[in-house]
């Protein structure tokens, strides 16, 4: 009886050690920069998210169609833009190389985002640079960068990329030149298809939907 059980204890110990090289065996076969590189798949990054927001949203004014809003933004070299100092990151392009990148575009507004009083004129419509960044944990932020001197009396088309361009167009300047239109907006991410500016005046929110 004491043979019997000795032998089965014998049996056992010899699976164990063999579970365990086997064990070994395949821990050995994965290099570990493989590992590393699944691992790193797994992780989250910002820069995925912004890219996200690549396209063109608007804001579809139904009272008031000539006071739609449309912001367009797209991944651009920090370099492209003068005395950069926002939001970058780095990725590869298409040949494997690192590159930098941030997300900038234009907005093609109107006054009445800023302006919560008029009375007796008529909105001031503009095209302006803007820049994005990342704000808080479900925001982002947008840095206008506009000229009060080249608001307009119309609407700016889509069309026309710059207010310089707009004046070699023959678009008319607005009445009311006093309008400081350089500030940051914030736009809450409800998804990357909608993005909600908040109002600083008390005024409703407004959403733009992602048209493509």
């Amino acid at each position: 009886m004491v043979k019997k059980v000795l032998f089965l204890f014998l049996i056992s110990i010899l699976i164990a050690s063999c579970k365990e090289e086997k064990k070994e065996a395949v821990n050995k076969n994965i290099p570990k920069e493989t590992q590393k590189i699944v691992k790193d798949k797994t992780e989250p990054v910002i820069n995925e998210q912004l890219t996200d927001f690549v396209g063109l949203y608007e804001y579809k004014n139904v009272d008031n169609p000539k006071e739609s809003l449309f912001l367009v933004l797209e991944k651009v070299d920090p370099k492209s833009i003068p005395n950069f100092e926002g939001y970058s990151w780095k990725e590869n392009n298409e040949n494997r190389e690192e590159v930098e990148k941030t997300l900038a575009g234009l907005l093609y507004g109107n006054t009445d985002l800023f302006d919560d009083v008029r009375e007796g004129y008529a909105p001031g419509f503009f095209v302006a640079n803007v820049q994005v960044e990342p704000f808080h944990n479900n925001a982002l932020r947008v840095s206008i960068d506009g000229d009060s001197s080249v608001i307009f009396e119309n609407p700016i088309p889509l069309t026309i990329k710059s207010s310089k361009e707009a004046l070699a167009k023959g678009n008319k300047i607005w009445e009311v030149t006093e309008m400081d239109i350089s500030r940051n907006l914030t736009f809450e991410i409800k998804n990357s298809d909608e993005l909600i500016l908040k109002s600083d005046l008390g005024s409703d929110d407004i959403t733009f939907s992602k048209t493509k």
